[in-house]
């Protein structure tokens, strides 16, 4: 048995029976254009070989890469998709508008081999995360890609995998706009932000080793980086190099190269380890020649201000009839003339277009290119995507963060 490493979430766990390639991601310009790759794998259907599964942990599209899932299985033609049977909706559907038939599955036996899938739920139900455990005898490789800490799934996790020694790839990058995107009263505030967000994701790291005690950590998942006019804010934004985070587990954490790292199950050898951290500079270098072109939504024409308040104001009662949300605070979005369109979330009312905000409190104000609000409004553009791809600038007055008004976002269109 042996699990090798491609790119981000991309493994590939190999038994004697079986060969599972999950979450195979290598389309740059994801995240409406800005999610770009280093070092970019130059042949990823060689680097994955023949595989006779996909799995795909979730709907994210640093997960679910339809473009190149049918290259892989255009390769590999008797090959199935697989996927969890429970808390995949949006995946479920998403994949069969794209023309797949991916199969849910809770457990599965191949042989010698069992594959068993694990559902995320770690604070609210709509957690769409989950993890494969894939077990030969007395040894397992267990993939978390991007779940945040779940004791109940934990339990599972280790009672599946019990009587046998693991290798575990876990998460210890998050992604986001914040803080990278997020106006702050000083630069010092805004690193002081970077270097917190960095510590809580290198903590889940060691809280997942000390939870599972595998006998091998990999730190993966999460490695992206932002191109095209967003490649400035890559400093900021609070995403430890994965070398950072095996050292926190010394004897245990070890961080594999792209494309041909592995690792060997039989005696847990490690293969093509990688022992340094990446270059900024190198990377920018790369980024400065691979990410040349605009935006989509930079393409688009510029709508007239008063017509995208006119479309925001219906966009607002929709999402409003469908969600039912009510947040006590204001979302004020930037039209692109120095005005914005303004909601009082706590009960929808008052629906304004104001050139000033000071008489708004609390406010969460969302900054975007008037081309991107009109592809959002439209169902051009996605909301998650745009949010993740650090296309906004937010500011905040007055109130913390608020789940329910991101939420919210995914709602407000046409």
């Amino acid at each position: 048995m042996r699990v090798r490493y491609v790119y981000s979430a991309c493994i590939v766990i190999e038994t004697a029976d079986v060969r599972v390639c999950c979450d195979p991601w290598f389309t740059d310009g994801i995240y409406e254009g800005s999610w770009y790759q280093y070092p970019k794998i130059q042949d990823p259907l060689i680097a994955i070989g023949k595989i006779d599964f996909v799995y795909i942990s979730h709907i994210h599209p640093d997960h679910y890469d339809p473009i190149w899932l049918r290259k892989i299985l255009e390769e590999n033609p008797s090959c199935e998709i697989i996927i969890g049977a429970e808390n995949q909706r949006h995946l479920e559907g998403k994949m069969k508008r794209d023309g797949f038939q991916p199969k849910l599955f809770h457990k599965l036996q191949v042989g010698q081999t069992e594959l068993a899938c694990f559902p995320n739920f770690p604070s609210y139900p709509e957690s769409i995360d989950s993890a494969l455990v894939v077990r030969q005898g007395t040894r397992s490789v267990v993939n978390m890609n991007d779940c945040p800490l779940d004791s109940e799934q934990i339990e599972r996790v280790k009672m599946f995998c019990a009587g046998s020694e693991m290798v575990a790839f876990l998460p210890y990058a998050g992604a986001g706009p914040y803080p990278q995107r997020y106006l702050f009263a000083s630069d010092a505030e805004r690193v002081a932000e970077a270097e917190r967000k960095q510590e809580k994701f290198l903590n889940l790291f060691t809280d997942y080793v000390k939870a599972l005690n595998p006998r091998l950590a990999v730190p993966f998942a999460g490695l992206y980086y932002l191109g095209g006019s967003l490649r400035q804010f890559n400093a900021s934004r609070g995403v430890p190099d994965a070398v950072s985070a095996a050292q926190r587990a010394p004897g245990v954490g070890v961080v594999l190269q792209e494309g041909i790292g592995e690792i060997d199950l039989v005696n847990f050898s490690v293969h093509n380890a990688r022992q340094t951290e990446f270059s900024a500079e190198e990377i920018d270098l790369y980024l400065t020649a691979a990410s040349t072109e605009p935006f989509a939504y930079e393409r688009y024409p510029m709508a007239d201000p008063a017509e995208l308040f006119s479309e925001f104001a219906k966009a607002v009662e929709s999402a409003l009839r469908r969600t039912k949300l009510r947040v006590a605070a204001w979302l004020c979005v930037t039209l692109g003339d120095g005005t914005y369109g303004c909601v009082k979330l706590v009960d929808g009312s008052a629906v304004q277009r104001l050139s000033s905000l000071e008489q708004l409190n609390p406010r969460e104000e969302i900054h975007l290119d008037a081309r991107l609000l009109f592809g959002l409004l439209h169902r051009k553009n996605h909301w998650n995507n745009a949010e993740i791809g650090s296309h906004f600038e937010f500011r905040r007055v007055g109130m913390e963060y608020s789940k329910p008004l991101y939420d919210f976002l995914s709602f407000l269109h046409l």
